[in-house]
């Protein structure tokens, strides 16, 4: 062999690992989206600018990410017997309503009865290991998390996700032990105070009443505290305003109302002043709108029309079997139902969307979220009448002019953001 064709030959040895090195490249870089083309849900950028709203409102819902902070789904199972599988009739919620709703987290609140109240910690424990016990036996379709990328690695398997919180510190005790002792057990947020009064705070029920307003106690500056330094969610719903006001002079992070609206719309004990709703916004919390009649309306209970699912069993049972298999066209004909089924009086998801437009306009979008209340002995907007009805909030958002970015957060990004400041491992 000649010495020149010796020295083309290593030449294109040398050169042809790197240029099938390019082409690899290359091809890579088509065959993988960028991180960015992925944001939220499971649609890629191609596919999410598809989405047309108001008409494309179901589709873009189930691809959301559904976040609602406040459930009672435990009481009912405690007081009642629900069972997590079925659609119970005395139930709001359950695993079959949050599936068929779109809801992908779901936080349960751990509510002390005042017939628990002297032992309210062990009961608090017990409400933590009964859902547990759920999560054994639901385990292909539901977990626990506890921590926000527990709730990304869940998302991702397909499961809905849970997780815990308090509502009345009264479970607390009088032990930042006990307080201890329920971030093992999973407890991600407290709402410091129910309508009574506890060794933490002052209640926003009992402050309104004149019977007290003390605020935070000396004991409850230090559950604050040590909750900020642990990784737990301040909850100020329920709270007085002194205890509001409180919490926010020894903290420096996040706060959230987890069923709480406006007390400009509805001045109600339980709902929030301008200028609390201000200073969530200034610290990046999250208000997580009630769905409530009766902190919606003035006269909520005065005009209230209950249960429009039992009204019309039939219609909308028999719309549910027909389209089983496609949730998208089952919203689409349940959403039409309704609208052409009115019911007079009550309280209408408008008058809900009333209290989402009012943050919006105060503060701006990005401070608003879910907190349904469900199951927790309320009685919620005539056409949001159970958990199976968030997409017709998504679909009301959409015909009221919401974008779909701006849907997206109010639906669960808000609320995630909070808490992955919070309860991320990394912290």
């Amino acid at each position: 062999m000649k010495r020149k064709n010796i020295k083309y030959i290593l030449t294109a040895s040398v050169l042809l690992p790197v240029l099938l090195l390019f082409v690899n490249c290359g091809s890579r870089e088509k065959e993988e989206p960028a991180a960015n083309t992925i944001k939220t849900g499971t649609m890629t950028k191609e596919k999410k600018d598809s989405i047309k709203l108001p008409e494309d409102a179901f589709k873009l819902h189930y691809d959301a990410i559904v976040v609602d902070s406040h459930n009672d789904y435990l009481y009912q199972v405690w007081k009642r017997g629900a069972d997590f599988g079925r659609k119970d009739a005395f139930t709001q919620s359950g695993l079959p309503r949050f599936k068929e709703g779109g809801v992908g987290l779901q936080f349960f609140a751990i509510w002390i009865p005042g017939s628990e109240e002297k032992h309210a910690f062990t009961f608090a424990k017990q409400q933590a290991e009964r859902l547990k016990k759920i999560e054994k036996e639901y385990f292909s379709e539901f977990e626990i998390a506890y921590s926000y990328e527990d709730f990304e690695r869940i998302h991702k398997s397909g499961k809905f996700c849970g997780m815990m919180g308090i509502e009345d510190g009264a479970a607390v005790g009088n032990s930042l032990d006990n307080l201890e002792t329920l971030y093992e057990e999973g407890v991600r947020y407290i709402g410091l105070t129910w309508n009574r009064t506890n060794a933490i705070g002052t209640s926003a029920r009992d402050e309104s009443d004149g019977r007290k307003g003390g605020g935070l106690t000396e004991f409850g500056k230090k559950v604050v505290k040590r909750m900020e330094e642990m990784g737990m969610m301040i909850d100020v719903s329920h709270s007085g305003e002194k205890t509001f006001w409180d919490i926010f002079e020894i903290t420096k992070g996040p706060i959230i109302a987890s069923h709480s609206n406006c007390y400009a719309l509805n001045p109600h004990y339980r709902n929030l002043t301008d200028e609390q709703i201000k200073a969530i916004a200034d610290r990046k919390g999250v208000i997580m709108v009630n769905f409530l009649d009766d902190f919606i309306n003035s006269n909520g209970k005065e005009t209230r029309v209950k249960d429009y699912y039992a009204r019309y069993r039939t219609e909308l049972d028999r719309i549910y079997e027909e389209n089983k298999g496609d949730l998208i066209t089952f919203n689409k004909k349940r959403y039409n139902f309704i609208l052409e089924h009115p019911v007079k009086g009550g309280t209408s998801l408008d008058d809900l969307i009333a209290h989402i437009d009012y943050i919006k306009n105060l503060v701006g979008v990005d401070y608003i979220g879910l907190g349904s209340d469900f199951d927790g002995g309320i009685t919620p907007p005539i056409d949001v009448y159970d958990a199976t009805c968030y997409p017709i909030i998504t679909q009301r958002l959409a015909e009221k002019g919401y974008t779909e970015e701006e849907i997206r957060k109010i639906l669960g990004l808000n609320f995630l953001r909070v808490l992955k400041q919070v309860c991320s491992k990394k912290n």
